[in-house]
Protein backbone atom coordinates (compact mmCIF):
# COMPACT_ATOMS: atom_id res chain seq x y z
CA UNK A 1 0.00 0.00 0.00
CA UNK A 2 1.11 3.55 -0.76
CA UNK A 3 -0.05 6.42 1.46
CA UNK A 4 0.36 10.02 0.38
CA UNK A 5 0.03 13.25 2.34
CA UNK A 6 1.36 16.78 2.09
CA UNK A 7 4.41 18.09 3.92
CA UNK A 8 2.07 20.45 5.82
CA UNK A 9 0.08 17.47 7.15
CA UNK A 10 3.26 15.67 8.13
CA UNK A 11 4.34 18.80 10.03
CA UNK A 12 0.92 19.03 11.67
CA UNK A 13 1.37 15.53 13.14
CA UNK A 14 4.94 16.37 14.23
CA UNK A 15 3.77 19.61 15.86
CA UNK A 16 1.09 17.68 17.75
CA UNK A 17 3.83 15.30 18.90
CA UNK A 18 5.69 18.25 20.46
CA UNK A 19 2.65 19.99 21.93
CA UNK A 20 1.22 16.77 23.40
CA UNK A 21 4.42 15.49 24.98
CA UNK A 22 4.70 13.92 27.56
CA UNK A 23 1.29 12.52 26.54
CA UNK A 24 0.32 10.70 23.37
CA UNK A 25 -1.41 12.85 20.78
CA UNK A 26 -3.97 11.37 18.41
CA UNK A 27 -6.34 12.15 15.60
CA UNK A 28 -8.20 11.05 12.52
CA UNK A 29 -7.21 10.83 8.87
CA UNK A 30 -9.61 11.68 6.07
CA UNK A 31 -8.80 10.76 2.51
CA UNK A 32 -9.59 8.80 -0.60
CA UNK A 33 -8.67 5.27 -1.62
CA UNK A 34 -7.72 4.41 -5.18
CA UNK A 35 -8.14 1.17 -7.05
CA UNK A 36 -4.34 0.87 -7.21
CA UNK A 37 -4.37 0.25 -3.41
CA UNK A 38 -3.13 3.74 -2.54
CA UNK A 39 -4.60 6.27 -0.13
CA UNK A 40 -4.39 10.04 -0.45
CA UNK A 41 -4.88 11.78 2.89
CA UNK A 42 -6.54 15.16 2.43
CA UNK A 43 -7.29 16.14 6.05
CA UNK A 44 -5.89 15.56 9.50
CA UNK A 45 -8.19 16.10 12.46
CA UNK A 46 -6.48 16.29 15.85
CA UNK A 47 -8.63 14.72 18.57
CA UNK A 48 -8.28 15.06 22.32
CA UNK A 49 -6.69 12.05 24.03
CA UNK A 50 -9.02 11.07 26.90
CA UNK A 51 -7.12 7.96 28.05
CA UNK A 52 -6.80 7.42 31.79
CA UNK A 53 -3.00 7.14 31.35
CA UNK A 54 -2.35 9.42 28.32
CA UNK A 55 1.44 9.15 28.63
CA UNK A 56 1.24 5.42 27.72
CA UNK A 57 -1.99 5.11 25.76
CA UNK A 58 -4.39 7.00 23.56
CA UNK A 59 -8.16 7.03 23.43
CA UNK A 60 -9.96 9.29 20.99
CA UNK A 61 -12.53 11.63 22.52
CA UNK A 62 -15.72 9.59 22.00
CA UNK A 63 -17.93 12.45 20.77
CA UNK A 64 -15.52 13.36 17.96
CA UNK A 65 -14.73 9.73 17.11
CA UNK A 66 -18.40 8.71 16.84
CA UNK A 67 -19.31 11.89 14.94
CA UNK A 68 -16.75 11.11 12.23
CA UNK A 69 -17.67 7.43 12.13
CA UNK A 70 -21.25 8.44 11.36
CA UNK A 71 -20.69 11.46 9.11
CA UNK A 72 -17.33 11.13 7.36
CA UNK A 73 -17.42 8.61 4.52
CA UNK A 74 -13.82 9.61 3.78
CA UNK A 75 -12.51 8.44 7.17
CA UNK A 76 -9.53 6.26 6.21
CA UNK A 77 -7.59 5.94 9.43
CA UNK A 78 -6.07 7.37 12.55
CA UNK A 79 -2.73 8.45 13.93
CA UNK A 80 -1.10 8.79 17.29
CA UNK A 81 2.25 9.67 18.79
CA UNK A 82 4.74 7.74 20.89
CA UNK A 83 6.44 10.48 22.92
CA UNK A 84 9.19 8.29 24.34
CA UNK A 85 9.42 5.37 21.95
CA UNK A 86 9.90 4.36 18.35
CA UNK A 87 7.07 4.74 15.83
CA UNK A 88 6.26 1.04 15.89
CA UNK A 89 2.94 -0.47 17.00
CA UNK A 90 2.95 -1.50 20.64
CA UNK A 91 1.23 -4.62 21.94
CA UNK A 92 -1.51 -2.37 23.33
CA UNK A 93 -1.90 -0.63 19.94
CA UNK A 94 -2.44 -4.02 18.29
CA UNK A 95 -4.85 -5.15 20.99
CA UNK A 96 -6.95 -1.98 20.65
CA UNK A 97 -6.92 -2.33 16.85
CA UNK A 98 -9.13 -5.42 17.19
CA UNK A 99 -12.10 -3.27 18.19
CA UNK A 100 -11.94 -0.80 15.28
CA UNK A 101 -9.69 -2.31 12.60
CA UNK A 102 -12.62 -2.99 10.28
CA UNK A 103 -13.33 0.76 10.15
CA UNK A 104 -10.05 1.91 8.60
CA UNK A 105 -7.21 1.27 6.18
CA UNK A 106 -4.40 3.52 7.41
CA UNK A 107 -2.59 3.84 10.75
CA UNK A 108 0.20 6.37 11.31
CA UNK A 109 2.54 6.58 14.30
CA UNK A 110 4.93 9.44 15.06
CA UNK A 111 7.92 8.72 17.29
CA UNK A 112 11.66 9.08 17.70
CA UNK A 113 13.90 7.00 15.44
CA UNK A 114 16.61 5.79 17.87
CA UNK A 115 19.23 5.36 15.15
CA UNK A 116 18.97 8.86 13.74
CA UNK A 117 17.58 10.57 16.87
CA UNK A 118 14.92 12.36 14.86
CA UNK A 119 11.16 12.48 14.84
CA UNK A 120 9.52 10.51 12.07
CA UNK A 121 6.07 9.40 11.01
CA UNK A 122 5.68 5.76 9.98
CA UNK A 123 2.74 4.41 8.00
CA UNK A 124 0.94 1.11 8.35
CA UNK A 125 -1.82 -0.62 6.48
CA UNK A 126 -4.58 -2.24 8.52
CA UNK A 127 -4.76 -5.88 7.45
CA UNK A 128 -7.56 -8.34 8.21
CA UNK A 129 -6.25 -11.76 9.12
CA UNK A 130 -7.88 -15.00 10.14
CA UNK A 131 -7.89 -14.09 13.84
CA UNK A 132 -8.29 -10.32 13.78
CA UNK A 133 -6.40 -7.29 12.52
CA UNK A 134 -2.73 -6.50 12.23
CA UNK A 135 -0.57 -3.69 10.89
CA UNK A 136 1.77 -4.03 7.94
CA UNK A 137 4.37 -1.41 7.07
CA UNK A 138 3.25 0.82 4.17
CA UNK A 139 5.11 3.30 2.00
CA UNK A 140 4.53 6.92 3.04
CA UNK A 141 5.10 9.62 0.44
CA UNK A 142 5.17 13.18 1.71
CA UNK A 143 4.74 15.70 -1.10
Amino acid sequence: MIIRMTAAMNEQIKNQFHTSTPFEGCGLLLGTSSIDDSVDIHSIIPVKNVAAKPNHHFELEPEVWVHHLLTSPDLVGLYHTHPISVPLPSAEDLQDLQSYGQLMKVYLIAGIDPNEQRLEVKAYEVVKQEHGYSLRHAALFVT
